[in-house]
């Protein structure tokens, strides 16, 4: 893998994320002390409904991606012209469909929303959503060659840059007048300067974007490109629904007030997810590459050694989320905002299978296997909103949780890894699973024995926050590292760590 490039996005992207949802914390915290509580769940609320509209994109950034990094290594720029004049024609008509759906849809919003409230302009500040979403989706086509090229960190420095800047106005805004329409309007123009600048900073880096020249995919590659986009658009479906529908049941069957203690979670969880993909979202690039010059038992053993660094980076976050999520949201938000233990509990449990998932799926991606699990998020999808609608009634909330946990431990928890086993190292399940269910109770055992060692402090919440920090940082490492410090893949690992740390120092 190129070590120095993928240490650098990682540590860019890593960096820019930390600030900016540092930033957008504050930004919520001075939300919540400024305008009513209803308004922090209609926040989350179009964000969810404008998170199902975004299936009109139907996985084409992935694809373009994908289909970029053959012609880019062999320096194809024809193919490359053509690869992105076909992604702007299709973002343009992505965008139309966007506007066209969310229009449709604007009537039907207050029947989403389970005892709405008079929130004046509710309908204004849903198309104002909405514009900010089509104009994410202007310029963006040309941004793809700087994920193929594995420096992405470019693209994260302007997004996140121009974002915080963008969020700080917004809390002036708050503070100043305390206009939600001002500060969703605020929005749209930094969206659009943002895809503008990526998009000449795109042009500037790769010259051969700005040739008149508009050669044409044929009727092949135009087939291959919509059956991956198929195969993606089904994967989609199933990340929509169990990430962006959960709101809009709890608006519809709970109401808004829900919605927004939800939306507390659902920050502190965005917050962990993005600065671990940080680390998890340059690996595609790299393990393409690396599959592609070695051997298949290399590439076999960097999965089993990456595998492991995951279930022990996760346990380690969920202890944590588990442990301190409530007192941080009574601490800065009020205790009006917290979920119970079991609903915690389960959103902890959906927060460690979906992490734990990762690995599997960029290996089997990045080795080309789109296409042969398709159906699977489907079934998914659908089976947890199935679920959910069933359970939200004798459970409440807890239904709605539950729901996300049953559909994925049957379906694409088991199956994904049975597609890179059985297509992509040609090797038994059974022997993944003997395995993995050693690591899947070493991990209940040390989130478990965390969460017991926290019980007897009863502290003001300030000292509560740090003694649980303390527990969350030693006891799921001290466990891992007793019962799995021989294993070959810590080996690996710790190997693996120092050649990219001497990599990147001796090209610095």
């Amino acid at each position: 893998m190129r070590s120095k490039l993928f240490l650098k996005s990682s540590v860019v992207t890593l960096f820019s994320k930390f600030l900016c949802h540092l930033v957008d914390f504050i930004c919520r915290t001075v939300l919540i002390h400024t305008l009513p509580q209803e308004y922090v769940g209609v926040n989350g609320l179009l964000s969810s409904i404008l998170g199902v509209l975004s299936l009109s994109e139907l996985g084409f950034g992935t694809v373009l991606v994908y289909s970029m990094y053959v012609p880019f290594a062999q320096k194809d720029e024809e193919k490359l012209l053509a690869l992105t004049d076909f992604y702007k024609k299709a973002y343009r008509i992505i965008a139309t469909l966007v506007g066209v759906l969310g229009i449709l849809l604007t009537p039907f919003l207050p029947y989403i929303v389970n005892d709405c409230p008079d929130i004046p302009g509710l309908s204004v500040f849903y198309l104002l959503y909405m514009a900010n979403m089509i104009c994410s989706y202007t310029f963006t086509y040309r941004q793809s060659l700087f994920h193929v090229d594995q420096r992405p960190y470019i693209i994260n420095f302007y997004y996140h840059l121009l974002r915080i800047i963008r969020t700080i106005l917004q809390i002036v805004i708050l503070i100043t007048t305390r206009n939600f329409f001002l500060y969703l309007l605020v929005m749209i123009p930094f969206t659009l300067f943002t895809n503008l600048l990526l998009s000449w900073k795109a042009k500037k880096e790769y010259p051969f974007l700005n040739s008149d020249r508009h050669p044409a995919l044929d009727d092949d590659e135009k087939k291959t490109i919509f059956k991956n986009v198929y195969a993606m658009f089904n994967h989609r479906v199933s990340s929509t629904i169990l990430n962006a529908t959960d709101n809009l049941l709890i608006s519809f069957f709970l109401g808004l007030t829900a919605v927004a203690c939800n939306d507390s979670y659902n920050m502190i969880l965005n917050f962990g997810r993005s600065l671990l993909s940080a680390l998890f979202a340059p690996l595609n690039a790299s393990v393409g590459n690396y599959h592609a010059l070695n051997t298949e038992e290399k590439t076999h053993s960097l999965f089993e050694a990456l595998h492991f660094a995951t279930l022990w980076l996760y346990t380690f976050c969920t202890a944590s989320f588990f442990l301190l999520v409530n007192p941080v949201i009574a601490y800065v938000w009020g205790e009006e905002f917290l979920f119970s233990f079991p609903v915690v509990l389960l959103i902890s449990v959906n927060f460690y299978i979906a992490g734990i998932r990762q690995i599997p799926v960029i290996f089997k991606e990045a080795m080309g296997f789109l296409y042969q699990d398709r159906y699977i998020p489907v079934v998914e999808a659908l089976a947890n909103l199935a679920l959910s609608v069933l359970l939200v009634k004798p459970l409440g909330i807890v239904g709605i949780f539950a729901g996300t946990f049953i559909s994925i431990v049957f379906t694409s928890f088991w199956v994904e890894p049975y597609i890179l086993m059985h297509y992509g190292f040609h090797r038994s399940t059974k022997v993944f699973w003997l395995k993995n269910i050693r690591y899947l109770l070493i991990s209940a055992l040390a989130i478990a024995l965390t969460w017991l060692c926290s019980l007897p402090f009863e502290l003001p919440l300030l000292a509560l926050i740090g003694v649980r920090i303390v527990l969350c940082l030693a006891i799921p490492n001290m466990i891992f590292l007793l019962f799995f410090f021989k294993i070959p893949e810590f080996r690996m690992l710790v190997n693996l760590l120092k050649q990219t740390l001497k990599k990147s120092g001796a090209t610095a």
